[in-house]
């Protein structure tokens, strides 16, 4: 079993120590013969050479395609390490192949970029190679790295973008003990913070220790704001884990929404109803998080990734991986090629295989390999932490004697309460066991072999069971869901249950658009406009609650096209809330989206019922609701 690093709580196990099952396994297969098998659909970077070539086609300077593709090649390398799936491997593969066959004299790699952030687009790169290391054991890669990273300086990593290296130098540090490249990472965060013009991107300054709050780029922030937390982990200096802890708390106060992602579109945009967020970060938020979540020990990391995946992620995308956004938002009533209120493009918000920009359809191919290889990790003392639920089975060894272990994680969660924990083990070994406990929960209950376990089951913690495990142990977690309402500005409200936000489906008229560049008929572009009556106000209060309907049924192989869990709520009409169309001048085009709430809530006097579903489960919904 992988050791964590000093300076860490929990460490990541090898990718393919994790089996996916359940739903889970099925949203991978869909990814595999959706985008992620078929990236070249959506066009240029994605059918060029990619990595496997002197000079990406199109590409003589640029250092963006090169960006795009590496995050296509890290999460195509993951599904295929999840899904055991040689065709995909070999793809990336060639691509390693390649860049390994063609190192300079120096020890560099990859093409040569002239353009400012030229060597941004090796962090992702490399942070698949680091994947390949840690699933085969393959340490020309370290010497790879290695020889490349000390062909730098810590200024051609202080620039804003550039600072992402700074993972693979303290990578480099815990795997050669070089102290060169752990003080190249410390001073090329020294002077990325001392410095505004490093810090400076699109007129937005990055400093996590402000408290003023950010308002730059979500996707660069959200990138960067592990940076300082994974140099404490490399150097145990506490003021590098301060800075990263203080730049989450700051963008979560001001910009986190419903869906569990932050507003950006593309800079940070506040809490409102109508806010958009980046599918990047879809990628982004689970990784970052998941850097604090391992150093830290704190659950409620772990919380926020679910929420983020299971309602942002998962809304993004459609059913069937094969389109998806560059802009979502909680509310969206509309998702046309003219429809997006954000500027830079107006089809950003429809659900497309590829848009004028491609760094979205090279991030959402990561974010649900990067949670489910961080479902199960390592303690310090030879034990197993279940830190994010789901149906998902885990190999390891553990114990002093370092036992080998499978723990089955049999479950319909998050639409299920219940989690059955199935041991397999050669011979009785005591070994700690560690599950979490959402903050949502606080009646949660633990059973070992039908009989209750007396162990702190604090909402929001770590519960840790040590003792001699033996096999056919059945350890059984029930997670009472209660339905609760979250404020939102503007006199906003959501209707959360558990892990889920619940929206309205609204039902659409779904048009394939003919000629669309970025498309194929198994692939198509679709606009999608409401087919029925979306403007709707609660007619609820917190006293309500305990009496709102929650209907449950049996799951389905995948219950993300027909949840098994929907809650009937009371609402009335908004008249005056309608589709909104306006000239915008950033684009030069007339768009028609979903406004904001009118200033006046005059709703209708007939009350209807209306049924919500997970968020992840939506198309086109509204989320947050005015109330009546």
């Amino acid at each position: 079993m992988t050791q964590p690093p000093s300076h860490t709580a929990y460490a990541k196990l090898k990718i393919t120590q994790i089996k996916p099952n359940g739903w889970i396994r099925e949203f991978l297969c869909r990814q595999k013969s959706g985008l992620t098998g078929n990236v070249a659909v959506a066009g240029y970077p994605f059918n060029t050479c990619l990595w496997a070539g002197d000079k990406m086609e199109g590409s003589p300077t640029a250092w963006w395609p090169y960006e795009q593709t590496a995050y296509f090649l890290d999460g195509a390398l993951r599904l295929g390490h999840l899904l055991r799936d040689e065709e995909l491997l070999q793809q990336v593969r060639a691509n390693f192949d390649y860049v390994r066959s063609h190192v300079t004299p120096s020890g560099r790699f990859g093409t040569e970029l002239s353009e400012r952030y030229r060597h941004w687009p090796y962090a992702s790169f490399n942070r698949a190679l680091m994947c390949e290391h840690a699933a085969t054991g393959d340490d020309s890669i370290v010497e790879l790295m290695h020889r490349h990273y000390l062909t730098f300086a810590a200024e051609d990593f202080a620039d804003v973008l550039e600072l992402a290296n700074v993972e693979q130098l303290c990578w480099l540090f815990d795997k050669t003990a070089d102290p060169r490249m752990l003080a190249m990472a410390e001073e090329a965060y020294a002077l990325f913070r001392s410095d505004l013009r490093y810090r400076n991107w699109a007129g937005g300054d990055i400093d996590f220790s402000s408290d003023s709050g950010p308002t730059t780029h979500g996707v660069v922030y959200l990138e960067l704001v592990k940076i300082p937390a994974i140099l404490y982990r490399a150097s145990g200096k506490q003021a590098f884990l301060d800075d990263a802890i203080q730049g989450l708390q700051t963008m979560e106060r001001d910009h986190l929404l419903v869906s569990g992602l932050p507003s950006s579109t593309e800079h940070f945009a506040g809490r409102g109803a109508s806010a958009g967020t980046e599918t990047c970060n879809t990628a982004t938020f689970p990784y970052s998080y998941g850097v604090l979540l391992q150093i830290t020990g704190e659950a409620g990391y772990a919380d926020a990734i679910e929420k983020a995946v299971f309602n942002g992620g998962l809304g993004a995308v459609t059913k069937d991986f094969r389109s998806h956004q560059y802009f979502s938002s909680p509310n969206q009533a509309v998702c046309a090629l003219d429809s997006n209120p954000f500027g830079h493009h107006a089809a950003r918000m429809a659900y497309l295989p590829g848009h004028d920009v491609e760094c979205c359809t090279g991030n959402v191919n990561r974010f649900m390999p990067y949670f489910v290889e961080q479902m199960w990790l390592a303690t310090p003392d030879h034990g197993l932490v279940a830190a994010l639920l789901g149906p998902c089975s885990v190999a390891a060894n553990v114990g002093a004697d370092q036992t080998p272990v499978t723990i089955d994680e049999v479950t319909d969660y998050p639409f299920s309460e219940v989690i059955e924990f199935r041991i397999g083990i050669s011979a009785p070994t005591r070994f700690p066991l560690s599950i979490r406990i959402p903050s949502w929960c606080s009646q949660a209950q633990l059973w070992l072999n039908g009989s209750p376990l007396p162990v702190d089951l604090t909402a929001g913690r770590f519960c840790r069971i040590d003792r001699v495990f033996a096999d056919g142990d059945r350890i059984t977690l029930k997670l009472p869901m209660q339905v609760r309402l979250s404020a939102w500005p503007d006199g906003g409200v959501a209707v959360e249950r558990g892990p889920l936000a619940f929206s309205l489906p609204i039902r659409c008229e779904d048009e394939v658009i003919a000629g669309y560049a970025k498309s194929s008929a198994q692939f198509p572009a679709r606009a999608r406009t409401p087919a029925q009556p979306w403007n709707y106000a609660l007619a609820i209060d917190a006293a309500l609650l305990g009496s709102l309907p929650v209907h449950t049924g049996q799951s389905t192989a995948y219950p993300w096209d027909q949840p098994p869990v929907r809650i009937s709520v009371p609402a009335r009409r908004v008249p005056a809330w309608q589709l909104q169309s306006f000239a915008d001048a950033r684009i030069g085009a007339e768009v028609t989206t979903t406004p904001a709430f009118p200033q006046l809530i005059e709703a209708s006097a007939e009350v209807e019922t209306l049924e919500l579903v997970p968020y992840g489960s939506t198309l086109l919904r509204i989320t947050v609701f005015p109330c009546c």
